[in-house]
């Protein structure tokens, strides 16, 4: 399982995440390519806007993000994910057309087309302070 930070996000850090994504997409397959993401990965999606993100020090060296989509509605499933594993979530400027973040999803619940999906977690993203 493979994670991602779009170079905006490392250079600006978790702020640009808050201030910049305004979705949060269920993908089947990891990604970091936006119309791989919003096209042919996508099982479902959920509109964010920057009150659904908290920014607090995780460590003494670090900033946390949290998204707080936690029973949040992505509508209906688009597609099948037969067994559930292999899952992501992309968090997305639909407005720049980017992925700024991708973290796995790790329920591993078989999804069905047409069914309701509810995002179940709160993703973090922690910025640490350099190391030598």
């Amino acid at each position: 399982m493979s994670r991602f930070a779009h170079s905006d996000v490392l250079d600006n850090g978790p702020a640009y995440v808050k201030t910049n994504c305004n979705k949060v997409i269920l993908i089947d397959a990891y990604s970091d390519v936006y119309a791989t993401v919003n096209g042919a990965n996508k099982v479902a999606e959920a509109t964010l806007v920057t009150g659904d993100f908290a920014i607090d020090t995780f460590t003494a060296s670090s900033r946390r993000l949290t998204a707080n989509i936690s029973a949040k509605s992505g509508g209906n499933a688009l597609k099948a994910v037969a067994d559930g594993t292999g899952m992501h979530i992309a968090f997305v400027d639909t407005v720049a057309s980017k992925v700024l973040y991708v973290t796995e999803e790790s329920s591993n619940q078989a999804i069905t087309p047409g069914n309701p999906v509810t995002f179940n977690s709160n993703p973090t993203y922690v910025s640490n302070q350099p190391t030598a």
